[in-house]
């Protein structure tokens, strides 16, 4: 088995919010999500950055300290440079309708689940024509497999340790025996054909959920293969 082919060029995000921490929260996130993300605090800095960077898509907050997010908004959005999905406390209709006035193809109201973002972020670049997220993401402590594009799959205890076998070695073959070992069953009493009904309900179940194939290969006499970019949390 040899390694996945690349991937192709991951969505640069731009996140603009003066809450430090909560800019560090959703650019870490984003990027474990796929995306290449970078995180500013005020308009100053954004259209710094911007004079330097390509930017796909924005994660804009309204209250910044040197301006106006939605001065931000329009101006991203003029000519159709960048998708921009305005992330705020102000939640009112009027605000809203503002927000989607000034450019904004998505408004969401703080507090946000960031798996939200995800999915949002990964609609937006599909409605813009360009290339969803990139790679898989194996949430280790929420117990969930998030597929590009955001789209997210409840594990079972086996099935996580499963994909976490693979994940440790994307795009080469995991043998049956380490698989068994992180399953923490006894080896000698384990019936693989356990092993091959779990990965067909996790095929169906990825299936229905995202309407996408679950990248798990499996690899004659050895075990089985995670054949697509995946990072774990």
């Amino acid at each position: 088995m040899t390694a996945a082919a690349a991937s192709p060029p991951r969505l640069s995000v731009l996140v603009v919010e003066d809450e430090h921490e909560l800019n560090a929260t959703i650019v870490s996130y984003l990027n474990l999500s796929g995306f290449a993300a970078s995180g500013v605090g005020s308009r100053s800095a954004a259209d710094a950055w911007l004079g330097a960077h390509r930017c796909d898509l924005a994660v804009l907050d309204l209250g910044l300290p040197d301006g106006d997010g939605l001065d931000l908004a329009r101006v991203l959005s003029d000519g159709d440079r960048c998708g921009v999905v305005l992330m705020t406390a102000r939640g009112r209709l009027d605000d809203r309708l503002q927000g989607y006035q000034a450019g904004a193809v998505q408004y969401l109201v703080k507090p946000v689940d960031l798996r939200e973002l995800v999915a949002v972020l990964g609609a937006v670049g599909r409605q813009r024509g360009q290339d969803a997220v990139a790679g898989w993401m194996l949430d280790a402590l929420a117990w969930r497999l998030v597929a590009p594009g955001g789209r997210d799959v409840a594990l079972t205890r086996s099935e996580l340790a499963f994909l976490a076998a693979l994940a440790e070695r994307p795009g080469q073959a995991v043998g049956r025996a380490a698989i068994i070992e992180r399953l923490g069953v006894p080896a000698d009493s384990y019936d693989p054909r356990r092993m091959e009904i779990m990965v067909r309900r996790l095929r169906a179940k990825v299936d229905a959920r995202t309407g996408g194939t679950l990248p798990v290969e499996t690899v004659h006499a050895v075990g089985y293969a995670f054949t697509a970019p995946i990072r774990r949390t």
